[in-house]
């Protein structure tokens, strides 16, 4: 699937750099051609950030605003597909680092299918969104020129998937496959084989592969 095709589908943005660090609240520059980009001249990391540097808040209530983000629980997903297929084209693309690991190991264009199951998502609630929403209105009352440079134009993250890691592939490469996985810190789930195939699922180890995007000037809680 291309990226466009998946986020027409899903309403949602592939992660094209990802790793454990991406939490809800980054700021995302979204082009209308090419990839998210998360960082851009002006653009602060986080919005807490943004909201800190202003002078709006403590370094006290910049700490615990991160932190309250940051243990937003991840649940079961409830998407209609219980998983998403990607295309080998598209699967090189993703700094992902499970698929950076297999990359380095073994040949991704042996692999008949390659999918992320077991959907997980976290959330922003609705006590989160909240305060930013009312740091947001401070912050346009108080310093629309910090607001209209750093925040207006950009997105933020408020969703984030999650999803085991699964391949299938001819079962004649088992012995290459499994001799690499032992050398490297991916964290094989499960195993099934078929009558000629096989399927390894790998934990995804906290990394999301995918977010929902609200744009800042469009934001309420």
């Amino acid at each position: 699937m291309e990226i466009k095709r998946f986020r027409n589908k899903y309403n949602l943005e592939l992660i094209p750099a990802s790793h454990e660090n991406i939490i809800l609240g980054n700021l995302v520059w979204d082009p209308l051609i090419g990839k998210p980009k998360f960082d851009d001249p002006g653009m602060s990391e986080h919005v807490y950030n943004t909201f800190l540097d202003a002078g709006i808040i403590s370094r006290e209530n910049w700490t615990k605003g991160i932190k309250d983000l940051d243990k937003e629980k991840i649940k079961n997903a409830h998407l209609a597909d219980r998983v998403i297929h990607m295309e080998s084209n598209v699967i090189t693309t993703l700094e992902n680092p499970i698929i950076q690991d297999l990359e380095a190991r073994f040949e991704l264009n042996k692999i008949n299918n390659f999918h992320f199951g077991n959907l997980q998502i976290k959330t922003m609630s609705n006590l989160n969104r909240i305060r930013i929403d009312n740091y947001l209105e401070i912050l346009k009352h108080d310093n629309w020129k910090t607001y209209d440079g750093k925040i207006r134009r950009v997105y933020m993250i408020t969703e984030l998937y999650y999803g085991s890691i699964q391949i299938i592939m001819d079962k004649a490469l088992k012995s290459a496959l499994e001799g690499t996985i032992e050398t490297s810190s991916l964290q094989l789930q499960q195993t099934v084989e078929f009558d000629r195939s096989i399927e390894y699922t790998f934990d995804h180890k906290s990394v999301p592969f995918a977010m929902r995007l609200e744009k800042m000037r469009a934001f309420n809680a």
